[in-house]
């Protein structure tokens, strides 16, 4: 995917950016952040003299992305779910004289920790951290959004600074498919071809023809919900030391899919199998499926049958999606190797199992 740099918003627009959503607003202070590739800024407004801390989440070159569907889903959970998302405070999906799309959300507590941290956290910690997503995935699917398989989209009206709906009916499908394998066999035909350009190349005619064999073999119902599928520590704001999350964060990439698919994806990810090549650092996959199950039956019992079977096709396409980006790791030095074989090694008992 080809990523655009940031764009520089300067103090003077971001400020005519906050009065267009709230004209009494003042700006008083914006510091760009670093977070995706979109332009975000923390920004501080005077609200009739006292001092408020707000973010701005903009396009980085004027392509609307996914930034107008992200503020609409946001407001649907807000509405809908316990999720601790960002409240929406105002839109402004297109205009020439502002970098538009963008977005004003509020400010929720809470650190923002690397990726790969996951692998760091205590136990207690880990298990708690699953079982409020089991909790929180469980809230997600249960949202009556979709009934098709793909990108999450909107296509309700334009806003030029008003709060979105937390109704779900305009929300859509993008090159939707009514049959998952259908459209499972084209994503993992995606992951495929560019793991044949990865570091992992040796694996992707294996792990390309076991995992056509485990398509023609899947069989339904199949529903779609609305998925995460963005899983990661990096798109979250939690408390280290207790695994709380604070607040689950960037939406842009949320895929109608079955909730096992959404499921296994964060076993995998939250799992630390990705580092489990270090020496100090353990697969604890196990221990995340039993906390994330428990979470789940607490929030949906009716629906948790749909997640408690491991399906090995879908931790097999989160492990590509891992070798894929694994430049993108941030492995000690001296390490990668270790790791690397790792990761082939868990993919080769899956391939030769």
């Amino acid at each position: 995917m080809d990523v655009p740099e940031p764009r520089e918003i300067s103090d003077a627009t971001l400020a005519e950016m906050v009065r267009t959503v709230e004209p009494t607003w003042d700006l008083r202070e914006a510091v760009p952040v670093e977070r995706g590739f979109c332009s975000v800024s923390r920004v501080v407004v005077d609200d009739g003299g006292a001092s408020r801390t707000l973010y701005l989440k903009a396009s980085p070159d004027g392509d609307p992305r996914s930034i107008p569907t992200e503020a609409r889903l946001q407001a649907v959970l807000d509405a809908r779910t316990s999720i601790p998302v960002p409240e929406v405070l105002g839109v402004v999906d297109d205009g020439d004289a502002l970098p538009t799309p963008y977005y004003l959300m509020t400010a929720l507590p809470g650190e923002a920790v690397a990726y790969e941290r996951v692998c760091r956290l205590d136990d207690d910690a880990l298990r708690r951290l699953a079982r409020e997503t089991g909790r929180y995935l469980a809230e997600l699917h249960s949202v009556p959004a979709v009934d098709r398989f793909g990108l999450v989209r909107h296509d309700g009206p334009e806003l030029t600074g008003e709060r979105p709906s937390g109704d779900p009916r305009p929300l859509t499908v993008a090159g939707s498919r009514e049959e998952w394998p259908s459209y499972l066999r084209e994503y993992a035909a995606r992951e495929l071809d560019r793991l044949a350009d990865s570091r992992f190349s040796d694996l992707a005619s294996d792990l390309n023809r076991w995992v056509e064999k485990r398509l023609d073999a899947l069989h339904g119902p199949f529903e779609p919900v609305l998925g995460r599928n963005d899983h990661g520590l990096h798109n979250l704001l939690v408390d280290p030391e207790t695994g709380e999350i604070t607040a689950v964060l960037d939406w842009g990439y949320t895929l109608a899919a079955p909730a096992a698919f959404d499921f296994e994806f964060a076993v995998y990810i939250y799992g630390g199998a990705f580092l489990a090549g270090l020496p100090d650092v353990p697969d604890r996959r196990p221990l995340v499926r039993e906390a994330m199950l428990s979470g789940y039956r607490t929030a949906a019992p009716d629906r948790a049958e749909a997640v408690s079977t491991p399906v090995p096709l879908y931790g097999a396409l989160a492990a590509a999606r891992i070798m894929n980006d694994f430049r993108h790791l941030d492995v000690p030095d001296g390490c990668e190797a270790a790791v690397m074989d790792r990761i082939r090694a868990d993919v080769r008992s899956l391939v030769d199992g």
